[in-house]
């Protein structure tokens, strides 16, 4: 039950929406408490489908005049938009996609005392709730988009009309780029999915796919070589790596409406395709050439290296082999980092605190331990580490093990995967939004691919053992990776929740 507010006489807010005209004199010596239950605080739904609403008014011995309105979330306009005056509400949603303040008013017809509150509405389509699969198909890069109720095969190519040119690299998505509107002649904030192919990166309209901007237009200088070989985002910025050099767009709220790769990080630099990128964290990368730790923040065109205190994360004459995130908390989306690190025949298992990098003049290394030489986890086709627990899951042919860091026991999972599937993508999908407990899940997602097409496998976690899958999606082509994006709001806003891992 949620107790609106109590007014005793007509206040701004309903004069604003302009609930009713009042022009009884009333006798506020009896106060009068209205209560109201059976609304929620947040509902998300898709375009076209029917939001029915039946409040319960206490008290109920009392007859009521009742308002429903609907405003644009922080639109900035007291515009609103009358859709009923009925108690209950039944209303068809027509609205654009985006985020919205329902509202409720109650009027006591004998005291002219009225309750006002707002809830939340997220209004999406069938995207906003869904696995983006970033495959590759014999013509090149693609996505499919697997929703609770049906799958979208070719989503790009469905939507736009072609495919994306070379191999797949990976997807990051924001809620802040930059659009020119041309009904306003402004630049509006959408949320978008980036989409990196070997030779080519999209922005895509998160809520209908339809493409924003491609290579040909993202770039003020552009890269001497159509190379991509990174995507990846930083704690408000999309960044890229093109011809050996880093790449980045602000993509902050309130930020200028940038719109294109206007940063690019100059010097002798070549980036591990291992990096630590995960939440509001600054990235943690690893510069090859150098063998040190850095990072890379808007506004600067230099790659920032961290302090040399303790056991030094730059200079270090080391092959990094894998890195992986680790959440201590709910709270703290990948606050620590694990990196397996080669040196000669002698490999190092380092524990990186993943926060000490928003303070790029911090060492981030915690611990470095020698790992012993014969463990398969060191010569492993892919690698993950559970959010939860010290493992990390690798993968050696069709196998799956789990290697556990404070023991080094490697425990064979049993998987079942067929003989004839060709494991192609590994990781380890942790989704937890704050406040909302029903779409909690933590999966180890496991693709394979056979005779041209993917399975895609959901494997919930138990005691840190992967379990038997609880879910199979199956497409055409090859998966590089597995992103899952979903569009969830709460009492205090609206936020977008979403499943990137490092």
């Amino acid at each position: 039950m949620r107790i609106l507010h109590v007014i005793f006489t007509l206040c701004i807010a309903c004069l604003e929406i302009a609930c009713y005209e009042d022009k009884g004199n009333y006798d506020y010596t009896d106060k009068l408490e209205i209560t109201v239950s059976g609304i929620q605080e947040a509902y998300n739904r898709i375009v076209g489908d029917t939001i029915s609403l039946k409040p319960q008014i206490t008290p109920a011995n009392r007859e009521y005049d009742c308002f429903w309105g609907i405003i644009a979330f922080n639109s900035g306009s007291n515009n609103v938009d009358t859709i009923s005056f009925e108690q209950d509400l039944d209303y068809k949603i027509s609205l654009r996609t985006g985020s919205y303040n329902l509202l409720f008013c109650a009027k006591d017809k004998a005291t002219g005392i009225y309750a006002y509150e707002r809830y939340n509405l997220t209004v999406g389509t069938e995207t906003t709730n869904a696995w983006w699969v970033l495959k590759e198909n014999s013509n090149g890069t693609d996505l499919d988009l697997i929703t609770p109720t049906k799958t979208m095969p070719n989503f790009i190519s469905s939507i736009n009309g072609k495919q994306m040119a070379g191999a797949p690299v990976s997807l990051a998505f924001t809620r802040y780029y930059s659009e020119f509107d041309s009904t306003t002649n402004a630049n509006v904030k959408v949320s978008s999915v980036f989409v990196a192919s070997e030779q080519d990166i999209v922005a895509l309209d998160y809520y209908s796919g339809k493409l924003i901007r491609d290579y040909d237009n993202f770039f003020y200088e552009f890269p001497q070589n159509r190379k991509v070989t990174h995507l990846f985002n930083g704690p408000s910025d999309i960044h890229a790596v093109v011809d050996n050099h880093l790449y980045t767009i602000p993509a902050m709220k309130n930020s200028a409406p940038y719109t294109q790769f206007s940063i690019k990080v100059d010097g002798n630099y070549r980036l591990s395709s291992q990096y630590h990128a995960v939440g509001a964290k600054q990235p943690l990368l690893y510069d090859e050439i150098s063998s040190s730790f850095c990072s890379v923040t808007r506004g600067t065109s230099l790659l920032m290296y961290t302090d040399n205190s303790g056991i030094s994360p730059n200079n270090m004459d080391m092959e990094l082999i894998f890195m992986g995130s680790r959440s201590p908390s709910i709270y703290a989306q990948g606050d620590v980092a694990y990196a397996i690190m080669k040196n000669g025949n002698k490999y190092y298992l380092m524990n990186i605190d993943g926060t000490l990098i928003n303070r790029v003049n911090s060492n981030p290394i915690k611990e470095m331990v020698e790992m012993p030489s014969d463990l398969g986890v060191l010569n492993a086709d892919f690698r993950t580490v559970n959010e939860n627990n010290d493992i990390i899951y690798y993968t050696k042919g069709n196998e799956v093990f789990a290697c556990k860091l404070n023991t080094w026991e490697e425990v064979p999972q049993n998987l079942g995967i067929g003989s004839g599937e060709t494991i192609t993508y590994m990781e380890y999908v942790k989704f937890a939004p704050y406040g909302s407990e029903p779409d909690w899940f933590d999966y180890v997602v496991i693709a394979t691919h056979q005779n041209g097409e993917y399975k895609l496998y959901l494997h919930p976690i138990q005691a840190g053992n992967i379990q038997p899958a609880e879910k199979v999606y199956t497409g055409e082509g090859k998966v590089k990776k597995a992103l899952f994006i979903k569009l969830i709001q709460f009492s205090w806003g609206t936020g977008v929740y979403d499943s990137i891992a490092s």
